[in-house]
């Protein structure tokens, strides 16, 4: 929501005259998310030094419970690593988050306190870094979330990530244009993220023509990332996970659960170059506030519409609660968070 407030802002005080040149600008430059991460920054601050002084600590400095790795070479490509810090210890399960901002803003670090309540609340949290747009459009994030996750795979219980254990289930979660992302990721690539056992979407834009709409009555389309980060309007369908999911046909595996019932898993049918071979989707976990403007809790509904048959997933639809609140609400590290134990179960907790 600030990403969005912060484009409106903009928008509304700008001359009609050159405010798509503008807009264009600040977007492809990297002004854009240069200022909406030192808003974000300067908001964040602000409401903890008024609200919650004490957590103040964990969001200026490194926390002590906080390690970070890098993964890559570019100085977004990085890891923060948060330890469990509850009785399950070193196989407690990982929950990898990539962070939202419009594909084009957003750091880990905005994000520290919530790697501190995961862990705990009994998870291994990994907050990944990925460069946002104009350093990278959606394949080089998807390429920086997949390597990140393959990082994780190979040296989890070494090194660095020697404090989780080899055993350790991992989960793949994100939030807004991250849940996205992750979702687009999982659906594309899974052949070789097969170790993913399951996503958990915060109130992600699953569908990347209705979100546009949905910018466009806002009138921050030409200035938000959307567009130029997933390589334009006629690449919208590629690039979206309904429409991926949409297009995917069912089949019953061998795996099939223990009381009787059959279990479906998903193969995609092979239209396009990066669907040629047969992949298995892990369960999905989708929770959406019912109050979210930014993102609406249509994009989860359809997504769960078009999953039926074809692989695992659940929903939930959270009351009184907005698109920045889902994530956010968890930065309280005292607050009771009902959907953490929606969260907890499924991830076999």
């Amino acid at each position: 929501p600030r990403t969005i407030k912060f484009f409106n802002t903009v928008r509304n005080t700008m001359p009609s005259k050159i405010t798509t040149n503008v807009q264009h600008a600040l977007r492809d430059t990297g002004a854009g998310r240069f200022f909406c991460n030192l808003f974000s920054y300067i908001a964040g601050f602000t409401q903890l030094l008024f609200t919650k002084p004490a957590y103040l600590d964990h969001f200026l400095r490194p926390s002590k419970h906080v390690k970070s790795v890098k993964y890559g070479t570019h100085s977004s490509q990085f890891l923060d690593v948060f330890p469990c810090e509850s009785k399950l210890g070193k196989d407690a399960p990982v929950i990898a988050f990539v962070h939202g901002g419009a594909w084009g803003s957003g750091h880990p670090y905005m994000y520290r306190l919530l790697g501190v309540r995961l862990a705990m609340e009994g998870f291994h949290c990994i907050l990944i870094g990925y460069r946002t747009y104009p350093c990278a459009d959606i394949l080089g994030q998807l390429d920086d979330v997949q390597e990140a996750l393959s990082y994780i795979r190979r040296r989890i219980g070494f090194g660095e990530l020697s404090s989780i254990g080899k055993n350790s289930q991992i989960y793949l979660s994100g939030h807004s244009s991250g849940a996205h992302v992750v979702a687009q990721c999982v659906l594309q690539r899974s052949k070789t993220l097969d170790f993913i056992k399951g996503v958990i979407g915060f109130g992600g834009a699953y569908d990347l023509k209705s979100q546009y709409e949905c910018e466009k009555s806002k009138d921050v389309h030409e200035l938000s990332p959307l567009k130029a980060a997933n390589k334009g309007v006629e690449n919208f369908n590629r690039f979206s996970p309904f429409v991926i999911a949409s297009n995917l046909k069912s089949f019953t595996y061998a795996g099939a659960e223990d009381d009787g019932s059959e279990q479906k898993q998903a193969v995609s049918v092979p239209k396009s170059h990066e669907q040629k071979q047969a992949l298995s989707v892990p369960k999905f976990l989708l929770l959406h506030g019912l109050k979210d403007t930014t993102v609406p809790p249509s994009q989860s509904e359809n997504l769960m519409a078009a999953s039926k048959d074809k692989f695992p997933c659940e929903m939930e639809l959270l009351d009184g609660v907005a698109h920045s609140d889902i994530v956010t609400d968890m930065f309280d590290l005292e607050k009771e968070i009902k959907y953490l134990e929606r969260i907890k179960k499924f991830c076999n907790m």
